[in-house]
């Protein structure tokens, strides 16, 4: 393939394998390490003065001094032999999983194997939060915010994506370089049916979407109206929720939990305060909406109270709530959200029935919980009665003498083995 020329630095770029293709342009790996290239299918002018908009006042990046890449910003615009401008050179964001890998329990746990906790979660969101104030500062309105454009890596640091999509507006001239794409979810009520490309957004807009992916972060990818809908006929279609101001804490009431809902009483006050705020005062005022910075200290106070769970290590809890939520939600329902091992406190065993060594252990979810090993040289499995609930975990020590066992009656078991 032809190099193209960095405009900025007059050095040869070669495109050596392909990322991504999307309707709009591809995504290409190139020969200058740490640096990807963003080709469009078609150049504009129009794309290209915003292009040269943000190069010349890029935001400062707020994880700059721990060298984390908080945005893909463009850092050069690329022109092709003919002396066309095709696309722009932009860092390459190493290590990073769109947040829906990083909120969806399946997902998380299953799949991309993330480490991530309730706190995760909660500093993933403060992460955020803080890296839109930066750009709400600036100027910029992001204006698409979904998923997709949002990387996490395993260390909460968010990174965001698709920044040429951005609406730029020119900090001199004041023109103006409107954000033409957006997602129905995301979008705020006031938008919802309008032309994006007649409309000059505000952070105002942006609020709104920030609190949608907060609340998927916080309440593991759980929609703002999940519930049994009350209200008469069939329930409304996404768009028209939104357009309505309809969600499980509005004042219609048109939606009431279910056994699986998480509700919004699990939170630290001043984060539950900012979605009522957002979704309920902002839809009749968008100027209540709380903003990233009231986002971003909300969430301080919040992940800093959070509260380790005595049972389970993966689990934390909000003090406010006194309890943790998510060893009881496993109690009701059976569902586990942060998978994990119980901790095992040294302490006087309650049961400790001798037998042969241990050659297998499985545990049993039954309302009687027990604990089955099977003994060396004999095929028959001898069960271990002992819990009165469910048991989450099992566990050898170190010199293999001892069993520990842990389950959803708040209680560890060890057994002489």
């Amino acid at each position: 393939m032809t190099p193209l020329t960095c405009v900025s630095t007059g050095k040869s770029i070669n495109l050596l394998s392909e990322l991504a293709n999307s309707g709009e342009a591809k995504v290409w790996r190139t020969d200058h390490s740490g640096y990807l290239a963003k080709i469009y299918h078609q150049s504009t002018p129009e794309r290209m003065q915003k292009l040269a908009v943000m190069i010349d006042y890029p935001p400062p990046d707020p994880n700059h001094h721990i060298n984390h890449i908080s945005f893909a910003w463009p850092r050069s615009v690329l022109k092709n032999a003919q002396g066309d401008l095709v696309g722009f050179l932009m860092g390459e964001i190493r290590g990073g999983k769109e947040i829906y890998d990083v909120y969806h329990p399946l997902r998380r746990n299953k799949i991309c194997k993330l480490p991530a906790d309730w706190r995760f979660l909660h500093y993933t969101a403060r992460n955020i939060a803080s890296i839109i104030k930066v750009l709400h500062h600036q100027g910029y309105v992001l204006g698409d915010i979904k998923p997709q454009n949002i990387l996490v890596n395993d260390q909460a640091l968010p990174s965001i994506i698709d920044t040429d999509s951005f609406q730029v507006r020119h900090p001199h001239t004041g023109k103006v370089h409107r954000c033409l794409v957006g997602t129905p979810e995301y979008t705020p009520p006031e938008l919802i049916g309008q032309d994006f490309a007649t409309i000059e957004q505000t952070e105002i807009h942006d609020r709104f979407r920030l609190g949608v992916i907060i609340h998927q972060l916080l309440f593991s990818g759980q929609n703002l109206y999940a519930g049994r809908w009350k209200g008469a006929g069939e329930p409304p279609e996404p768009g028209d929720y939104i357009r309505q101001g309809i969600w499980l804490y509005s004042p219609h009431q048109l939606l009431e939990p279910v056994d699986r809902t998480i509700p919004l009483e699990i939170l630290h006050p001043q984060v539950k305060s900012c979605f009522l705020r957002c979704f309920n005062d902002g839809y009749k005022n968008p100027n209540l909406r709380p903003s990233a910075e009231e986002w971003f200290q909300a969430l301080k106070v919040a992940s800093e109270s959070l509260i380790l769970c005595k049972q389970v290590k993966s689990h934390y809890y909000s003090q406010s709530y006194g309890s943790c939520y998510w060893c009881d939600r496993v109690s009701k329902i059976g569902v586990e959200i942060f998978p994990g091992s119980v901790k095992v406190q040294p302490s006087p065993p309650n049961y400790a029935p001798q037998s042969q060594p241990v050659t297998t252990a499985t545990t049993q979810t039954s309302p009687s919980a027990k604990v089955t090993t099977s003994p060396s040289g004999n095929s028959s499995p001898r069960t271990l009665t002992g819990h009165s609930k469910p048991v989450l975990s099992v566990g050898f020590s170190p010199d293999g003498q001892t069993l520990a066992s842990g389950s959803h009656d708040n209680t560890i078991k060890l057994w002489d083995v």
